[in-house]
């Protein structure tokens, strides 16, 4: 499975450019985004408290 993941750091940001870019990317390669996840989040915040901790998470699960 195949999931991009998008953050932007404050509520006046979008995600719109970088799901362009990624989308563009994976067209280039051959690439199916199966899921998208996004969030507004501070970069500063511990990884366990964004998206991307609980992502990572899953995908340490699922290799061991």
């Amino acid at each position: 499975m195949v999931i991009a993941y998008i953050r932007v750091s404050t509520e006046k940001q979008n995600t719109e450019n970088q799901k362009f870019e990624i989308e563009k990317y994976c067209k280039v390669n051959g690439i199916v985004v199966e899921k998208w996840v996004e969030e507004k989040i501070s970069g500063l915040k511990k990884m366990k408290e964004r998206m991307l901790g609980g992502l990572l998470s899953k995908l340490k699960k699922m290799i061991y």
